[in-house]
């Protein structure tokens, strides 16, 4: 009996997810645990292994469009089963539109030829959104005739070209005109692997119209409409270049950042408390502790980590969360690490980070951040943070605000470490200093239970060899 493959929900806030490519095709024999997709989800894209066996009879869901979690995405059975039987609609290969019911007729002026009846899904979306297309900065629509123009290939131009969503991604990316690029796809449509082609044989630069270069003397008269701006001509008397606005995709991950995010800053009352902290015991403990025998290297971030989790010992009530019902202070202290993704980020905890030596945390950080930009991370991998570290000193962001998480009460924001001249025994010395920043939920402490925790967070790092304990 045919199987029908849903959607599976890959980490706890999963709500949707986008099949960015399919590892099999129809009348492949798939066993279970067998790596069938890669599903983009909003905390990464992962690895999909099967559940069922079988022989893939049907793929329902097409490359590079948002499903619900639970929706049909394949069909598996026996060899000449009917994958229908199953009750998966079928969505991978695009369907002729049932036509639209006939409206009364109106007497028109004069007789006009019927337009080409779109023949996929995409092309309906496209026809219905030309003017769309064109302010998106997707190539422009044609203008409209009696009779469908033809293009390169004998494709049909019926306005904007059909293109599936992670191909028009990837053209954009790498400056490729889809117009160049000969499809694959049911209909001539491009899909991914028509990009990728394209990509290795070398961009298609899309032409650009460029006003003359050099002073007015050497360029051709530009004849201006009257009462143009000058605002809107350069010192020649030029006209500047006019750009399209382009829209971006949202990925699964933007989506749900975008959803967490404004739920926390609308529901989380946020305060903000600075400390500076002197790093120059911190700076010397780590470049000796780079010296050992067994060749770990430790970062100041990995001094941070270690610092704010045996902090939080002190301190159970920073380590919590609001809830209707009353604060719920954590039992293990799981110090999420923010690492920066090309789409956004993500925040893998250290586990029994307080626990942890230095090397632990040095290893575990490096491990986590390595897999995370390889996206090889499990969903259990992404959760169960109860505090979080995000560090943007890297940049030379001496220091900054962050948004709490929901599920946890603080968020430390680490700033550069900078020389500074310091007043000390009233005498002007040079001392390098780090300012952090705890953002914290005011519903489950006060400003004093921030400023306590700062203070414990500076001792630990200005004296430093406590932590090796």
């Amino acid at each position: 009996m045919a199987t029908v493959v849903t959607l599976p929900r890959l980490s706890d806030t999963m709500e949707e997810g986008v099949i960015a490519k399919w590892r099999i095709k129809v009348g492949d024999k798939v066993k279970r645990g067998q790596v069938i997709a890669d599903i983009e989800t909003d905390k990464a894209t992962m690895e999909f292994e099967s559940f069922d066996a079988g022989t893939v009879l049907k793929l329902v869901a097409p490359e590079g469009e948002a499903m619900p979690v639970g929706a049909p995405i394949a069909v598996f059975g026996q060899p000449g089963e009917n994958p229908d039987a199953a009750g998966a609609p079928a969505r991978a290969e695009p369907a002729a539109p049932a036509k639209a019911e006939a409206k009364p007729e109106a007497a028109p002026a004069k007789p006009v030829a019927p337009e080409p009846q779109p023949e996929s899904k995409d092309e309906v979306k496209a026809a219905a959104g030309a003017a769309e297309a064109s302010a998106t900065g997707d190539e422009s629509p044609a203008p409209k005739t009696s009779a469908p123009a033809t293009g390169p290939e004998g494709q049909v131009d019926r306005g904007r070209i059909p293109a599936s969503p992670v191909a028009r991604r990837l053209a954009r990316e790498h400056d490729l005109d889809l117009g160049q690029i000969q499809g694959s796809g049911p209909h001539g449509r491009i899909v991914k692997s028509d990009v990728e082609q394209a990509i290795a044989k070398g961009p298609t630069a899309r032409p650009v119209a460029r006003g003359p270069v050099g002073p007015a003397e050497h360029a051709p008269a530009v004849s201006l409409a009257a009462g143009t701006p000058a605002a809107e001509v350069d010192e020649y008397g030029r006209p500047y270049i006019s750009r399209p606005d382009r829209t971006v995709k949202l990925s699964q991950m933007r989506k749900t950042i975008a959803k967490r995010m404004g739920q926390a800053k609308r529901e989380i009352p946020h305060i903000y408390l600075t400390m500076p902290i002197v790093m120059d015991r911190a700076v010397a403990l780590r470049a000796e502790f780079n010296l050992s025998v067994d060749g770990t290297k430790a970062s100041l971030n990995d001094l941070v980590i270690l610092a704010a989790a045996r902090a939080l010992r002190k301190h159970p009530r920073v380590n919590a969360y609001y809830t209707d019902n009353g604060i719920v202070e954590r039992g293990d202290v799981h110090v999420g690490v923010a690492v920066a993704l090309d789409d956004g980020l993500i925040v893998p905890p250290v586990r029994f980070a307080d626990q942890k030596t230095l090397k632990q945390i040095s290893i575990d950080v490096r491990d986590l951040g390595t897999r995370a930009k390889e996206k090889t991370l499990k969903p259990e991998e992404l959760t169960g943070s109860t505090f979080t570290v995000s560090n943007l000193g890297m940049f030379g962001i001496e220091e900054f605000c962050a948004i709490v998480n929901p599920g946890e009460a603080a968020i430390l924001a680490v700033g550069a470490v900078q020389d500074e001249a310091v007043v000390e025994d009233g005498k002007l010395v040079a001392r390098k200093r780090m300012r952090v920043t705890l953002c914290s939920d005011h519903r489950v402490f006060d400003g004093a239970e921030s400023a306590k925790y700062l203070q414990t967070l500076r001792k630990l790092l200005e004296s430093p060899l406590s932590l090796l304990t």
